[in-house]
């Protein structure tokens, strides 16, 4: 029998991700007599089998030193005809993500149902050809779509909100307790989503000017708070300066050698999962890559006009090498500038297009949208895994990421393209304040999708896009978003402290998180009964929570 256990010093040193060039040290225990070997197989297919020294007492170890190029690792142990599971390395290069990124609280706004300015007037979109667009003067109404017979959109229908709106509403998140603002995105475009972006340069007019940008930057600036924008760089819209499928540019040819053209896509070029609506960029184009990344490029061109940093909208369509200069760009204006990608998975080793991807090796991502933290939190409130299963998850990611990319990662409940956390949760008040209180707690940046402090329900797009209820929000659970605000930035050690991740029996989850200076342990309790935590020497009420501070 062979024994390894990734997580105890006594058996692997350092934990978890390890930085290039460093020691490593790995030991096994076996109780079968004969030789050892390790098997260090690389993520280029690469395989070494190397004998491991023996310490006594049936212990064999191996130092090791990682490689000199970031990379993905996975060893196992050997003795004769056994062999064990493997276990992952992270190798990285050491890139510090900016502080006020891994010190703040993040608010996700789809800009159109989120506010109106206090001088708004009625005002219809402009006119398209090859699309019908209308503005629903009620504000309460339910997001909908019009659906043609084959089911795609038939005409786009628009709430009004503004970045003016935003602007007004500045006070209300910073008594949220809100430092970021990450934006889906707002330049001009066809649909109310505005992924299909129509000019990369300039703000919808139904959101503003790039002036009313410019101001909410300066504002948010003021009061201690950054804007993060969605960047979409792998497809633009069909109706966009670029592609004008309907002619209303006047540009149509100037830009083909941005997309692929042929009999062997059902649109006749190639479009983002086959939809119309959204051709996809050839991202080798060296012109495309100007535009976005050169000096004057998109990225630098918002960063300069008062942006801290860029999302990547499906990031792993985007090659690495376009990942790296959207990276060098950013922080060649502007230093401390984040670069956060939407990937669902494990991004330590998620594979795209038959390829390891190299988000944090260094030279890429600051961080992801943390959809893995969402599963499990959701799988265990909702009764889908145990307490122990949960926690063996939360140790797992924080065995596999580097530990900036951890602490960085954007704790998302809810996004645009999720169903809405309360909705999830059947409307269970109780779940829904144990797991935002898991959010701030667990390391990770926490975030909050409009209106989810407000109470807002909703299924999938649109539903989760409704208009933020302002008047008949839910004043509990914007009292208790402000409570965890505060929690959070009163304790530096759930912002950078160390962290363990608990459990006991089959209900109670949670987290320590310490420094030098304090100690913290949160748990939560998802049965219906008290349950007793021996290891903790704490009780945990039925369907709640303890939060001990020392």
């Amino acid at each position: 029998m062979i024994v390894h256990e990734s997580r105890n010093a006594k058996f692997r040193r350092p934990f978890g991700a390890a930085e290039v060039c460093s020691p490593l040290y790995l030991s096994a225990l076996c109780f079968g007599g004969g030789d050892v070997m390790l098997r260090l197989r690389f993520h280029t297919g690469e395989l070494r089998i190397i004998p491991m020294v023996s310490e006594g007492d049936n212990r064999f170890s191996l130092q090791l030193t990682t490689p000199a190029e970031p990379c993905v690792l996975w060893y196992s142990f050997q003795a004769g005809d056994e062999q064990t599971c493997e276990w992952q390395i992270t190798v990285y290069k050491h890139a510090a993500v900016p502080d006020w990124w891994k010190e703040g609280v993040v608010y996700q706004i789809f800009p159109d149902r989120f506010a109106r300015h206090s001088d708004w007037q009625p005002r219809e979109p402009a006119p398209r050809r090859g699309t019908h667009r209308f503005l629903v003067n009620d504000w309460y109404t339910p997001a909908f779509y019009p659906k043609a017979e084959n089911g795609s959109v038939s005409s786009w229908p628009f709430w009004g909100g503004t970045l003016r709106g935003i602007r007004e509403k500045l006070p209300y998140l910073q008594s949220l307790g809100i430092t970021v603002l990450y934006l889906n995105p707002i330049f001009e475009a066809t649909s109310n989503h505005r992924y299909d972006t129509a000019d990369y340069r300039h703000i919808d007019p139904l959101l503003g000017t790039d002036e009313d940008f410019a101001e909410l930057c300066r504002d948010c600036r003021e009061r201690g708070m950054r804007i993060v924008l969605d960047g979409v760089f792998n497809h633009t819209g069909a109706d966009s300066i670029y592609f004008d499928k309907f002619g209303n540019y006047g540009t149509r040819g100037e830009y083909r050698h941005w997309f692929r053209f042929g009999k062997q896509y059902p649109n006749g070029y190639d479009s983002w999962w086959n939809v119309p609506d959204l051709p996809n960029v050839e991202e080798s184009d060296l012109t495309y890559r100007e535009f976005i990344c050169g000096e004057d490029g998109v990225v630098r061109h918002w960063l300069r006009a008062g942006a801290s940093g860029w999302r990547l909208d499906v990031a792993d369509e985007l090659p690495d090498s376009f990942i790296r200069e959207i990276r060098a760009a950013g922080k060649a204006e502007k230093p401390d500038a984040l670069l956060m990608g939407e990937v669902w998975e494990d991004a330590s080793c998620k594979e795209s297009y038959g390829q390891l991807r190299a988000y944090f090796w260094g030279e890429e991502l600051d961080c992801t949208m943390h959809y893995p933290f969402r599963e499990i939190l959701l799988d265990f409130l909702l009764g889908r895994c145990d307490a122990l299963a949960a926690c063996d998850r939360l140790w797992t990611l924080f065995e596999h990421y580097p530990r900036e990319n951890l602490y960085a990662a954007m704790n998302l409940l809810g996004s645009h393209d999720r169903e809405r956390i309360f909705t999830m949760l059947g409307g269970d008040r109780s779940a829904w304040k144990q797991a935002f209180l898991l959010c701030f707690a667990l390391p990770g940046v926490p975030c909050v999708y409009y209106g989810d402090e407000a109470g807002m329900t909703g299924g999938k797009d649109p539903w989760n896009r409704d208009p933020y209820p302002w008047g008949r929000e839910d004043r509990e659970f914007i009292a208790y978003i402000r409570g965890l605000s505060e929690f959070y930035h009163r304790h530096p050690a759930l912002r950078s402290g160390e962290y363990e991740p608990v459990s006991f029996g089959s209900d109670v989850l949670g987290c320590r998180r310490w420094n030098e200076d304090e100690e913290l342990l949160v748990l939560v309790n998802r049965s219906r009964r008290d349950v007793f935590a021996e290891d903790f020497g704490v009780n945990v009420p039925a369907r709640g929570f303890v939060r001990i501070e020392k």
